[in-house]
């Protein structure tokens, strides 16, 4: 039966021989009413194994002398058939050895046949199960104790008075490399880190004096194969049963790995507070929640400032939404991120920082943080560019040298070949220099060379380059170049600044420059055979009496001064004042008389006689010559529009085209209200036309301009309506009160088209309340449609030629009708 087993009743297997014993201890025990025995009896040993095999026993009374056993061997046999039922021998003879050889082999008590009565025996059998279910308690309590010991996942130590190891456990055995019998019966000293092992003597001698219970400490193990082995010890002091021989139970844990978290993070602590670098963390949100004192020293923000803001706050602008783009989609991707970023202080300062981003993950991979390295480089940089500068740049001049002159134009010829444009180079040379220097000294010869990197600074464009290649040698690189010509300006400009008188501190020098130009694709493809070329024009320049400037294509060079040589011809006749204007009548349909007339500009030529303004207007134009032209357009129209109004013309108005150039002048409302006050030409007698083209032009709103014109009373004309992408809602917001047809139109009225077009231009008009002007009318049949269309005035050769201003004020003073118009009805 199993050990320590409780029932309601108690059966008792009585072995013996004799019937009359049997059948008397029977008797014993049953007439116990208080207990209810069952009885069971064997007469062989062999029964008694078989009923023990079969049934439940509590407690055998077993005598010794069986007829198949005898003696002692009889306890044995049964003991090993069934160890945990409880045995109590019975015997006839009152024998005291045998007596203690049977309790030193198992049996519970002991039973002489004869002596004693029915309350000995049963005191016996309650002793003997009592005994045995004590024993059983114990040793489920000593296997439950082993278990622990065993299988506990801490080390478990214990150690004698002395300090020397009794027993250990395998977790401990593990932890320090040792089999158990090495340690056993040696000191826990023995295997102390030599500087903790005089640690925990003090403690442990008060444990084991009484003075304390127990104490805690962390020390060090050396183990077997010399790994150092960090450990926190709990210890406790223990007593045998009868008070004496005091022992200790060390419940020590294995803290390696979490002492070197430890102090990785109190490294990591340190280096993250005392790091020369700024550093910063944000959260899966991109929130900073740290910040080291660095960041505070680099950026200026204190912690408060920035905990919980987006490091946005340090953008300086600097950097488009691709780069940020860029730098997420690597830093998600592969987990880190590092790369030269341009941040903001706190005081607007801006400074180039290189950075160092990482993603922090938590163990199922999920974003947790990001970790930012941040070290202010711009000293560095600042050091970079000074020594980059130096590198590329003339000392005396400051401009680029020939290294990054080299570079500039291999980078301008890149670009050009990608966009299909001209690149012009220019090789200058400066005439009667080495006698500057050889008269007034190096000195002087230094300053005139700054002076002329001025001034040819001076002649180009933002994103051309001048550059010093040695001497006396200069180049300036022109981009963008629409046409030759335009170089051949530049040319012309460098001529006239180098020209000029420069003022030195040992007196006054005077020089020219020798230019030579050569074009890029036109005259070669790569940087080198350019230079070349320039260089050969320049000395054709110079062998051709100096001063002056040549191309390397002999057509180019023709052409190029052509333009350039009207260009000096408009500019003398806006000084010597050779324009003239020719006014162009504007009729009414209805009435047939002239309600307008139309400023045109005219170059009265001192050679060639008069110029039509599509000879000379484009240059004008891009010269910037048509603003100071414009403003003496202004003034003599005002002034004799008012004359033909005040000699009887009263309504007559004034018609001037502006150009893309004037839209834009600064001044042009002050040039325009200072003309009409001049000749008190009243503000609704002047009309403004200015081309559909310039306003859809997407580079200029004239929205503000129209706005401030209208408010300044004159009207406002779209002219060559039709002919651009203007849209309803546009025009609708334009104080503009006529529209002047496209002459393109206007000529081919015959196909059905165009005349659907000026149908729909009058119908626009009539809906927004404007005139329609039809410009450009050179037959009767034109006449007659545009008339049938609704046009309400006309203008064109058929009608009136433009004329000087006697002939046209003829015209005006003899109220002419002009035949063409005579056969309409001017009811």
């Amino acid at each position: 039966m199993e050990p320590g087993a409780r029932h309601s009743g108690c059966t008792v297997l009585v072995v013996e021989d004799n019937p009359g014993d049997a059948r008397l201890v029977e008797l014993y025990l049953i007439e116990d009413a208080a207990t209810a025995f069952t009885v069971m009896k064997a007469a062989l040993l062999s029964e008694a194994l078989d009923i023990l095999a079969q049934h439940r026993v509590d407690v055998v009374l077993l005598d010794l002398s069986l007829p198949d056993s005898f003696g002692m061997d009889t306890l044995d046999r049964l003991r090993a058939a069934s160890p945990f039922v409880p045995v109590v021998v019975l015997t006839g003879t009152n024998d005291e050895e045998l007596a203690l050889k049977a309790l030193r082999q198992g049996a519970q008590d002991y039973l002489v046949k004869g002596q004693g009565d029915g309350d000995l025996v049963r005191r016996a059998i309650f002793y003997a199960m009592e005994r045995t279910n004590a024993a059983a308690a114990l040793r489920r309590s000593e296997s439950r104790f082993k278990a622990l010991f065993a299988n506990a996942g801490v080390g478990v130590v214990l150690t004698d008075a002395d300090g020397r190891v009794v027993e250990v456990n395998p977790a401990f055995l593990s932890m320090v490399g040792y089999q158990a019998d090495e340690l056993r019966g040696g000191l826990l000293r023995d295997i102390t880190h030599p500087e903790d092992q005089g640690l925990n003597e003090g403690l442990r001698g008060e444990v084991l004096a009484g003075t304390r219970d127990g104490f805690q400490l962390t020390k060090r193990y050396v183990a077997k194969d010399g790994r150092v082995v960090w450990a926190k010890l709990n210890c406790k002091v223990m007593h045998e049963t009868d008070g004496d021989q005091p022992y200790t139970v060390t419940v020590i844990e294995d803290i390696t790995e979490r002492k070197r978290l430890e102090d990785n993070m109190r490294l990591a602590a340190t280096v993250y507070e005392n790091s020369g670098d700024g550093l910063f963390v944000t959260d899966a949100n991109n929130h900073i929640v740290h910040v080291n004192p660095a960041f505070t020293q680099i950026t200026g923000y204190q912690p408060a400032e920035v905990i919980g803001k987006n490091p946005r706050i340090l953008a300086s602008g600097r950097h488009d939404r691709e780069f940020f783009a860029q730098l997420w989609g690597s830093l998600l991707e592969n987990g880190k991120w590092q790369g030269e970023v341009w941040d903001r202080r706190k005081d607007g300062e801006m400074f180039a920082g290189w950075q160092n981003i990482a993603v922090v993950r938590d163990a199922d991979g999920k974003l947790q943080n990001f970790v930012a390295v941040l070290s202010d480089i711009t000293s560095r940089k600042q050091m970079e560019e000074r020594l980059s500068y130096a590198a590329n740049h003339d000392p005396l001049t400051k401009l680029p040298n020939r290294t990054l002159f080299h570079e500039r134009l291999n980078r301008a010829i890149a670009r050009a070949q990608r966009n299909h444009q001209l690149v012009a180079l220019l090789f200058i040379d400066l005439d009667r220099f080495k006698q500057v220097n050889d008269t007034m000294g190096h000195l002087a010869g230094d300053m005139l060379l700054q002076q002329v990197a001025e001034r040819l600074s001076g002649c180009i464009r933002q994103g051309d380059t001048v550059a010093r290649l040695s001497g006396d040698e200069f180049t300036i690189i022109l981009e963008d170049v629409q046409d030759p010509r335009d170089a051949a300006v530049v040319a012309h400009k460098v001529l006239r600044v180098m020209f000029e008188p420069v003022q030195l501190s040992a007196g006054e020098a005077h020089i020219s420059s020798s230019i030579g130009v050569a074009l890029y694709p036109t005259d070669a493809g790569d940087p080198n055979t350019l230079l070349k070329l320039a260089d050969a024009a320049m000395y054709r320049a110079k062998n051709l009496g100096r001063n002056g400037c040549q191309f390397h294509s002999e057509v180019v060079n023709a052409q190029a001064f052509e333009r350039l040589a009207l260009e000096n011809a408009l500019r003398a006749a806006v000084a010597d004042n050779q324009f003239l204007l020719h006014y162009q009548p504007i009729y009414d349909v209805k009435t047939g008389r002239a309600v307008a007339v139309e400023a045109l500009l005219r170059w009265r030529h001192p050679e060639v006689g008069v110029v039509a303004p599509n000879q000379f207007l484009a240059v004008a134009e891009e010269t910037g010559l048509l603003v100071p032209i414009g403003n003496w357009v202004f003034d003599q129209a005002c002034r004799q529009v008012k004359a033909w109004r005040d000699a009887g013309a009263d309504e007559l108005r004034l018609h001037v085209n502006l150009s893309a150039r004037q839209l834009r002048q600064p001044d042009l409302i002050e040039r325009i209200a200072g003309a009409l006050e001049l000749s008190r030409l009243p503000p609704h007698a002047l009309v403004l036309e200015v081309q559909e083209s310039c306003v859809v032009d997407k580079s200029f709103d004239p929205t503000a301009l129209f706005a401030r014109l209208a408010a300044l009373g004159v009207g406002l004309a779209i002219d060559e309506f039709g002919s651009g992408y203007s849209s309803f809602a546009f025009l609708r917001r334009l104080p503009v009160t006529i529209i002047k047809v496209s002459q393109g139109f206007v000529r081919n009225l015959a196909t059905a088209d165009d005349s659907e077009i000026v149908t729909a231009i009058v119908a626009l008009a009539r809906g927004l309340h404007m005139t329609v002007v039809a410009p450009g009318i050179e037959s009767k049949a034109q006449l007659d449609l545009l008339v049938h269309f609704g046009c309400d005035t006309v203008q064109g050769f058929l009608l009136a030629k433009p004329g000087a201003t006697d002939d046209v004020g003829a015209l005006l003073g003899g109220k002419h009708v002009p035949a063409a118009l005579q056969s309409q009805d001017h009811r």
